[in-house]
């Protein structure tokens, strides 16, 4: 199996890319959404992750 060293350095790239527009998506998202909107939703995540199975 031969690697293309071009066909990966475009692959980070653009992986790099699309991390950057979620976080810029996310902070929108976090100035937008009431605190007690967001926060109710980690809280419940944290919750459901230490919930006794």
């Amino acid at each position: 199996m031969k690697v293309d060293i071009e066909e990966l350095k475009k692959e980070k790239k653009a992986n790099f890319k699309e991390r950057l527009d979620f976080i810029d998506r996310y902070v929108e998202w976090i100035k937008a959404t009431p605190n007690k909107v967001w926060s109710k939703q980690y809280k419940d995540f944290i919750d459901s992750s230490f919930q006794k199975k």
